[in-house]
């Protein structure tokens, strides 16, 4: 009976003494990781302290040492930043199967959209896809910078190497007018029109307001004779009235016809102006107008 319990006390000493040891071990990896996790967010390694302070967090920790690693831990989640990855093509289509590496190291092999912790720094992303050269891109993360995208395109697809290959149709590869910008009428003729009929207007005003030729008043000697009983006043104003009677109507048709030429330059420059796709190489004709002349001019641009 005695060696029973002797036997039974050993047994229970030497449990208590490996419990005991299991638990200096935990104490010690817990220290450890906490002093490994300020070390690592010191250096700007915040990716590395965040892992360390979440293991020195759980549950078989000392509870002192678990209350400061949590609150590290919140304090590095808060200023990690974090990267968005995206590649396209030339015409603008996402790309998924693109291997991404930072700093040599390679971060992801397919891209999801998802965001990514990243150190904060300057870093060196590569973007490499097959059957396309890979792209380098480089960016200064900053510290608390979320989704920050970093986004490349490779020199594939698109319409431009396409359209570089194969001329559209009816368009010669060697013809150097090539299609520009789309042009539309404008205003400004019509306002040359408009200013065109308001001067004819005027013109009509002129020629039909002229006085008739007076009385005692000959239009081939272009004379007047004084009237019986008449004044020097009514005589001159009997003379200023042949005088306008025959310059007035003539004067009235010059600025008609001004009119009828603006009207007929501001017309034409309508229906010459050119429209559609500009072409460089390409002649056009402006109108021009001014007071009593009219004209064009030819120009082109190469």
């Amino acid at each position: 009976m005695a060696l029973v319990r002797l036997s039974l006390a050993g047994s229970l000493l030497l449990v208590s003494t490996l419990a005991s040891g299991v638990a200096s071990a935990d104490v010690q990896a817990c220290l450890g990781a906490s002093e490994k996790g300020q070390r690592a967010r010191s250096a700007g390694k915040l990716r590395e302290a965040r892992e360390q302070f979440l293991s020195c967090s759980s549950d078989v920790c000392p509870a002192m040492v678990r209350r400061d690693c949590a609150q590290w831990q919140g304090e590095v989640i808060a200023t990690l930043p974090s990267i968005v990855l995206g590649a396209k093509d030339r015409a603008g289509r996402d790309l998924f199967d693109v291997t991404v590496s930072v700093d040599g190291e390679t971060l992801v092999r397919k891209l999801d959209g998802k965001s990514l912790p990243i150190d904060p720094g300057p870093h060196t992303f590569k973007f490499e896809m097959a059957g396309a050269p890979p792209v380098t891109e480089r960016a200064l993360v900053k510290e608390g910078e979320k989704t920050r995208v970093i986004a490349v395109t490779f020199a594939i697809g698109g319409a431009t190497s396409d359209a570089s290959a194969t001329p559209p149709p009816g368009l010669d590869p060697a013809d150097k007018s090539a299609p520009g910008p789309e042009r539309h009428h404008t205003v400004f003729p019509w306002i040359v029109v408009g200013l065109g009929v308001v001067t004819m207007g005027a013109g009509l005003v002129v020629i039909f307001t002229s006085p008739a030729l007076p009385d005692g008043c000959s239009p081939s000697s272009k004379t007047c004779v004084r009237l019986t009983n008449e004044s020097a006043t009514a005589f001159a104003k009997r003379q200023e009235d042949a005088g306008r009677s025959e310059s007035q109507p003539t004067e009235g048709v010059i600025v008609t016809g001004i009119g009828l030429g603006v009207t007929a330059a501001g017309l034409i420059w309508h229906f010459l102006e050119p429209t559609g796709p500009e072409r460089t190489g390409a002649l056009r004709f402006t109108p021009w107008a001014a007071r009593g002349a009219a004209g064009g001019s030819l120009g082109a641009s190469f």
